[in-house]
């Protein structure tokens, strides 16, 4: 029995199993693209080509199959914000992986496409109508007007003229919408910069980021004497109907590899099955 190895892509690796009645090679492709979870949660990184493609030999003589095993790093971000004007936010999202053999997926086993992550994330709260200095940011003359750590912007100076504002953003603005563009729908102008208004400080933000490891089989008779092309696909998932309220969603992908085994079914071996 001979064992051939060939090695594909920028993943080097060797087989060194042996397999009872069975020849064949390996072939792999892969990347060194790495996801990573940075400030806030948000995730950067990963592979953006959304593709690995390896090719392998095959020998002659009937039975022959492929062993597909994509292994890939995933990561998932979700984010749902709650405030006095949205009391239900969720968001839905999630990375499936598709294998195809020489651009089809007829014959793969089990199934040609797995979902290797999914998340649905909801955050509701009736919190906010109970509350009534959420329902409307208060007037004010002076800070103590306001709520702690609050701040009264007042350029007017007349007594009531004012607006409780919360900590100011990094957005430049000329007037309130500017602000209502690029941030809270009820954030104002405050001497230049973007401010969350007093009701729009009041907000409850749930943020969930995770990256994971994944491995999984597929398994495809093919013909034999032949070169065959292996791609490995993933995309984003999710019902965009579950994103809801004020809520984000993203996703990345990387490192992963591609590992493709060729091994011979006998008689004796029993077939491919699938429940």
């Amino acid at each position: 029995m001979k064992h051939l190895t060939a090695v594909f892509g920028v993943a080097v690796l060797a087989s060194g199993l042996a397999f009872a009645q069975s020849s064949g090679n390996f072939s792999a492709s892969g990347t060194a693209a790495a996801c990573a979870i940075g400030g806030g949660g948000v995730l950067s990184g990963g592979f953006a080509h959304q593709l690995l493609e390896t090719q392998i030999s095959t020998s002659s003589g009937s039975g022959v199959t492929l062993d597909i095993r994509p292994d890939l790093v995933t990561g998932l971000f979700t984010d749902t914000k709650l405030n006095n004007q949205t009391t239900s936010s969720s968001a839905d999202i999630g990375i499936t992986v598709c294998v195809t053999v020489d651009g089809s997926g007829a014959g793969i086993l089990p199934t040609n496409c797995v979902n290797y992550d999914e998340r649905f994330q909801q955050i509701s709260s009736q919190l906010f109508t109970q509350v009534t200095t959420c329902g409307a940011s208060p007037v004010c003359t002076i800070n103590s007007d306001c709520l702690t750590g609050d701040t009264c912007y007042n350029p007017s100076g007349a007594a009531g003229g004012g607006t409780c504002i919360g900590t100011p953003t990094a957005t430049v603005c000329a007037s309130t919408a500017d602000c209502t563009a690029a941030s809270l729908p009820n954030d104002i102008c405050a001497a230049g910069v973007c401010a969350p208004t007093a009701a729009a400080s009041c907000n409850f933000d749930l943020i969930l980021s995770t990256l994971s490891a994944h491995s999984f089989d597929f398994v495809v008779q093919v013909d034999n004497k032949k070169k065959h092309v292996v791609d490995v696909t993933w995309a984003p998932t999710g019902l965009a109907a579950n994103n809801t309220g004020s809520s984000g969603t993203a996703w990345c992908v990387g490192p992963g590899i591609v590992t493709v085994t060729q091994e011979k079914l006998f008689n004796n071996s029993g077939a491919l099955l699938t429940f």
